[in-house]
């Protein structure tokens, strides 16, 4: 499974070193939530995370492996998830940098 990440430059560099660490935040809820995202097409960084660097990420899981970390929203053109970035890292067969 491919999945994309958009992120900064100095952060992909240590993403590709040392692996994916989990962010934080609400995310227009009121929980705290922890996680990185990922999504089926690259976003662009105009209408979506920013970032001036995208990275594919191929995993060796399934989509059911990560339904329970889909966020769903209606009317969006794209699929996301914020999945724990031990799961990510524990799974991840290759990273690249990539371009949209």
């Amino acid at each position: 499974m491919r999945l994309y990440h958009r992120t900064t430059h100095d952060a992909a560099q240590g993403i590709l070193r040392d692996g994916f660490r989990n962010g934080a935040g609400r995310y227009m809820t009121d929980q705290e939530w922890q996680g990185v995202w990922l999504s089926d097409v690259p976003i662009d960084p105009h209408g979506g995370p920013s970032g001036d660097m995208l990275l594919a990420v191929d995993l060796n899981l399934s989509e059911k492996a990560i339904a329970e970390y889909e966020w769903k929203e209606a009317g969006k053109g794209y699929r996301e998830w914020l999945i724990p970035a031990e799961l990510i890292n524990a799974n991840v067969k290759n990273v690249t940098r990539t371009t949209d």
